[in-house]
């Protein structure tokens, strides 16, 4: 049986928009004490449906998960909309290249489009294995850091995070992805010693 509804396509977005409210996102997790990283899910019309930000440092309540590993902002999202209507015609704005968890989250839910404002040089799903080859992701567009000036913005934002959680080796990775962003976060060491 086939269904003959028509199926809505991704549409063409500023992208802009939705970023900055990811990167708003960001901060208020920040402010909370976890990650600074934020999510939001955009339907095919255009409309904000979710939001989310990283809840690792926070308690968990019944309407976020928190206190957990899993308390990535793009987690705190799928969680909060549960089962997802058409997800191939949705698009997950970040502020952060998804991890592996969150991508492959991402992409086994079905969503169309990820677009995100920074790469993670380190923690990021493509380190791991290149997007386009993630067996997953085969139907999911992905649209890294299209807005340079808010690819700075959100690696000033999480320079400092990269350099406290990640080990030396993932450090020289975001310091040298990012020179100028990563600086400040070094200049603050010299400045303590």
């Amino acid at each position: 049986m086939s269904d003959d509804r028509p199926t809505p396509r991704l549409p063409d977005l500023d992208h802009a928009p939705y970023l900055r409210a990811a990167l708003d996102l960001a901060r208020e997790g920040q402010a909370a004490g976890s990650s600074p990283v934020g999510a939001v899910l955009v339907n095919h019309e255009g409309q904000i449906i979710a939001r989310g930000r990283n809840r690792v440092g926070e308690a968990q309540t019944p309407e976020h998960v928190g206190n957990a590993s899993v308390a990535h902002a793009e987690m705190d999202l799928y969680f909060q909309v549960g089962k997802l209507e058409d997800p191939h015609t949705l698009t997950l704005y970040t502020s952060l290249e998804p991890c592996l968890m969150c991508g492959g989250a991402s992409a086994l839910l079905g969503v169309g489009r990820i677009v995100w404002a920074t790469d993670d040089p380190w923690g990021g799903s493509g380190r791991l294995i290149r997007w386009t080859d993630h067996p997953a992701m085969q139907d999911t567009q992905v649209v890294p850091t299209p807005e340079a000036h808010l690819e700075r913005e959100g690696a000033l934002l999480f320079a400092p995070e990269a350099k406290r959680a990640f080990p030396e080796e993932g450090w020289q990775l975001w310091r040298t992805r990012y020179p100028r962003e990563t600086a400040p976060a070094d200049q603050t060491d010299v400045e303590r010693t």
